[in-house]
């Protein structure tokens, strides 16, 4: 671990990207665990441990230039998700406003709605942690989203 810090910047240097060189850097530290037993015979451990991940990270540069050029256009083009600054800025606001409307329902409903939706639990597991049965779950939640329908159209 003291050699972590340096090794992770030897990784970068030859990856140019801090995501493969972390991958980099837990694959020699997988390397060297698992070889342990070797490393009492090793003179120069860090020197090892450089070695080891210059080969890792030379291996895997290798493997992506290969990627690459076997699509004879270049990188892969990347789709656009659509999530542009200002829709995120839109959801955003438009969660913050239903969280506030959520507060102007009934505490059943309200809380049926958040087991729902925040916890993501089914109608019979809102039915075990409530107590309430299965077909008032479901009233609560049918009435409580069109309420919040409502309030959130009226904004």
């Amino acid at each position: 671990m003291p050699l972590h810090k340096t090794l992770y910047t030897y990784a970068l240097t030859i990856l140019k990207d801090e995501g493969d060189a972390q991958d980099c850097i837990q694959e020699a530290f997988t390397r060297l665990w698992e070889n342990r037993n070797r490393l009492e015979n090793v003179d120069n451990v860090s020197a090892y441990a450089t070695v080891t991940v210059r080969n890792i990270a030379i291996t895997m540069a290798s493997r992506a230039k290969a990627t690459f050029s076997s699509l004879n256009d270049g990188p892969p083009e990347i789709p656009d998700t659509g999530a542009s600054p200002a829709n995120f800025t839109e959801n955003r606001d438009n969660v913050r406003q239903i969280a506030r409307l959520l507060r102007d329902l009934p505490d059943n409903q309200r809380k049926v709605i958040t087991l729902s939706t925040m916890a993501g639990m089914s109608t019979s597991e809102i039915k075990e942690a409530t107590g309430l049965s299965e077909d008032n779950v479901r009233v609560l939640l049918s009435r409580g989203r069109k309420k919040l329908r409502e309030l959130f159209s009226k904004t």
